[in-house]
């Protein structure tokens, strides 16, 4: 009667072990956890299973089998749900990324409004709605690509950083036009 219990001790401890080893190490960020997993695993391990095969040896042969068997099988669990925490983190990481740029983008929007919603904000600064304007060109094209990037989900970043670029242009060159300066003459 005590073979069984020690063979099935000597399991629950190899899987322990394993799962130990592959799990705890990441998390702790020492280097020699892993070693110290392993040492404490086998200690436990190695006196179970000799016990067990000093009361039969049938059954000691079974035993380590079947530590064997749980040992392949939780290195392959705990793999799978390592990958699956790190796949999980990944995602939650590029959607984050996505949410910050999102409000980004639609920082822009909410400032080029004003020049489209606010009459006196149109009044004071017509180029800011004039698409011909090569300024307020470049921005629509801009605004138009990071909406495009936003839809396709590849660009995003470079997008919403062109449209933040192409924003801060047009205001300068609106800027340079209310002072009465020409924005495309240059001084030699």
């Amino acid at each position: 009667m005590l073979a069984p219990i020690l063979g099935a001790l000597a399991v629950l401890a190899a899987a322990s072990t394993v799962w130990l080893v592959k799990t705890r190490p990441t998390t702790q960020q020492d280097p020699d956890a892993a070693f110290w997993y392993v040492f404490a695993g086998v200690s436990l391990v190695f006196p179970l299973f000799l016990g067990v095969g000093l009361i039969n040896r049938w059954f000691g042969l079974a035993t380590l089998a079947m530590v064997a068997a749980t040992i392949l099988a939780t290195n392959r669990f705990s793999s799978n749900a390592l990958q699956r925490r790190q796949a999980g983190e990944q995602a939650s990481l590029i959607s984050s990324e996505h949410s910050a740029l999102a409000i980004r983008h639609a920082s822009v929007l909410t400032a080029w409004s004003r020049y489209e919603l606010d009459p006196a904000a149109a009044i004071a600064h017509p180029n800011m709605n004039d698409v011909n304007a090569p300024a307020t060109a470049e921005l629509a094209r801009a605004l138009a690509a990071a909406e495009a990037a936003r839809t396709m989900g590849t660009g995003y970043r470079q997008a919403v950083a062109g449209l933040e670029a192409a924003f801060r242009r047009a205001e300068k060159t609106q800027a340079q036009v209310i002072d009465g300066l020409d924005p495309h003459h240059v001084d030699i």
